[in-house]
């Protein structure tokens, strides 16, 4: 699948010097049990270059568990997961840290790191600063500006113990950028923050696929997914449920099924809205995370 590609994300002070590869994700029939019970069972999704793709469900639908073994991180019972160029080998742990950054749900902080040595981390799984360019000028303006993106330039030298929750998530997502991974694997990267400053990074994220980028977010708030994402992947007990543009899925009926969730669907100044209404009864939830 070809995608226009715009020029390389621009930061203030400058841009990232790496262009980025364009290149689809897909899962083909992905098996996967954790204690002999099936969290995930037989999905097969594609996530497009040039896309913000959501994957949205109820808790233990398998969301997060989907994302690590996208990113390789788990190894399918059955099925695979295949980079769509056929130059890159998506077995190989160094293809996968060259092509794929991945934002875990929870980041710890354990040690009074600086924030800029946090972030220059992430440089370590690409090509050039793992050939010896770590401190180097070329690293230190990669910093700089995940780190603007982030709207976290400021806390450049503070210990990443001392920021608050919310500081510390932009910080670990500027950590991710620093990779200059064509194929960006998110755990609700927002979840944290204030609702500006989830406009913020969302409006982030959409530029980035704009660029070239594969963008795959794991997230629960609807409206974000309405206004952000191009397509979503809607799981329910370990299956895909729905797979599409977010205005088709986010049927009332589906919401309630999925979610045990009554909405009603508004439309406002060009975008779509859903307005919860109540928690409906019998929906089951599985045992599971």
């Amino acid at each position: 699948m070809a995608h226009p590609v715009a020029p390389p994300i621009s930061a203030s002070s400058g841009r990232f010097r790496r262009r980025c590869k364009p290149m689809d994700l897909s899962l083909v029939n992905l098996e996967f049990a954790l204690n002999a019970s099936r969290v995930i069972n037989g999905v097969s999704a594609q996530f497009p270059a040039g896309r913000v793709t959501g994957i949205l469900g109820p808790n233990g639908a398998g969301k997060t568990t989907l994302l690590r073994l996208a990113a390789g991180l788990l190894t399918p019972n059955a099925g695979y997961v295949a980079l769509v160029d056929p130059s890159a080998d998506f077995t190989r742990p160094d293809i996968r840290a060259r092509h794929i950054g991945y934002l875990p749900q929870h980041n710890a902080a354990a040690w009074p790191v600086r924030v800029c040595d946090v972030v220059a981390l992430g440089g370590l799984a690409g090509e050039t600063w793992a050939a010896g360019a770590l401190g180097s000028g070329r690293q230190n303006q990669t910093v700089r500006e995940a780190l603007e993106m982030c709207d976290a330039a400021h806390l450049s030298e503070r210990a990443i113990t001392a920021l608050s929750g919310g500081e510390q998530a932009r910080v670990f997502l500027a950590r991710l950028l620093a990779t200059e991974a064509d194929i960006l694997l998110l755990d609700e990267p927002v979840k944290m923050l204030d609702p500006a400053q989830q406009l913020k990074i969302m409006d982030l994220l959409a530029r980035l696929a704009k660029s070239g980028r594969t963008v795959v977010v794991v997230m629960h708030d609807l409206n974000l997914a309405l206004r952000y994402c191009d397509q979503v992947v809607l799981l329910h007990d370990g299956r895909v449920d729905a797979h599409g543009v977010p205005q088709h899925v986010f049927t009332p009926d589906k919401l309630r099924r999925i979610f045990g969730l009554d909405v009603s669907l508004i439309a406002h100044q060009g975008h779509h809205l859903v307005h919860p209404l109540r928690a409906s009864e019998g929906r089951h939830e599985p045992d599971r995370n």
